[in-house]
């Protein structure tokens, strides 16, 4: 039986933001960063922003661990640039809910974000998705 198109699509996406990923590498100060681990897979994800009159200037990431927590950062800082911070905040709860077994699709406003659909089917891997929003999370708030 052929796998679902929107499905291929997906998957395809998240290769190929693994593959090549955008906004990989560091970013200089007044930068901030954030850090966030997964200890249950060894995950590891870094995000340095950049904010500007209370909008993301620039996102960078860098880590290392599998497709969905790398190809999930890539997605994510491509996403932020140029978004108001309050607005940042509400992207993550679109994505936990939209992952949730039974949660609503997620929204267009997630972006390539959206490929991670198909990771509900698997609840252990979900925490990989959500991983990056962790690291921009810390970095919002000043932690990293």
């Amino acid at each position: 039986m052929a796998a679902n198109p929107d499905e291929e699509l997906y998957q395809a996406l998240i290769r190929d933001h693994f593959r090549r990923p955008r906004n990989r590498g560091s970013l200089d100060p007044p930068a901030t960063s954030g850090h966030a681990h997964n200890p249950f897979c060894g995950d590891t994800v870094r995000i340095w922003i950049r904010v500007e009159e209370g909008r993301v200037a620039d996102a960078t990431f860098d880590g290392r661990g599998c497709a969905i927590s790398q190809a999930a950062a890539s997605m994510l800082t491509a996403l932020v640039k140029g978004r108001d911070v309050d607005a940042v905040h509400g992207l993550r709860r679109a994505l936990t809910e939209g992952l949730a077994p039974d949660g609503p699709p997620l929204p267009k406003e997630l972006g390539d974000l959206r490929a991670m659909a198909g990771v509900r089917r698997f609840p252990s891997r979900i925490r990989c998705a959500v991983l990056p929003f962790d690291a921009l999370e810390e970095a919002l708030e000043g932690r990293g």
